[in-house]
């Protein structure tokens, strides 16, 4: 997807995208990383990386949300490999 930010052309890849039955848009980033010890906590922290350190998913959420700002609208990654899954939803204030 292509959008502007401060007058400048961007664009973005999302991975999936689809409609749920309540209606909520989800975005899902497939990553294909895979841990052996502590999988949970590597799964927090591959959240935390890609919301907070590198805010790739906000940044998914709120192009998006530019398109449909009446739909709720979450992200998430995915894992394959570990079958996990960590869910971001913004807070709006």
């Amino acid at each position: 997807m292509t959008y502007t930010e401060n007058g400048v052309c961007k664009h973005v890849i999302l991975d999936y995208t689809f409609i749920d039955e309540q209606g909520t848009r989800w975005v899902v980033d497939y990553k294909t990383g895979s841990h052996f010890d502590d999988v949970e906590s590597f799964l927090d922290q591959e959240l935390r990386r890609y919301t907070i350190d590198t805010p790739q998913l906000p940044k998914y959420v709120q192009v998006l949300q530019a398109l449909e700002p009446e739909r709720c609208i979450k992200a998430a990654l995915y894992f394959p490999m570990l079958d996990g899954w960590r869910e971001w939803q913004s807070v709006v204030s």
